[in-house]
């Protein structure tokens, strides 16, 4: 996808959330916490939602999964 962080661009655009289990040895994720931040911020994507949205790791706990 021409050099771009899929992953990356997902969280910008407020369509993913930063995985909040071990990072990958190596793997910087400051700008990941960072573009959610920002996503959040602005209300993009999930983040409009604000208290309504469930993370999905929440989701899993609330169903016994």
């Amino acid at each position: 996808m021409d050099g771009k962080n899929v992953n990356l661009e997902m969280v910008q655009a407020g369509l993913a959330e930063v995985y909040r289990g071990k990072p990958a040895s190596g793997l910087d994720m400051e700008p990941y916490w960072k573009a959610e931040g920002e996503a959040k911020a602005a209300q993009r994507g999930i983040w409009v939602l604000e208290d309504k949205y469930v993370s999905p790791r929440e989701w899993r706990r609330m169903h016994g999964n």
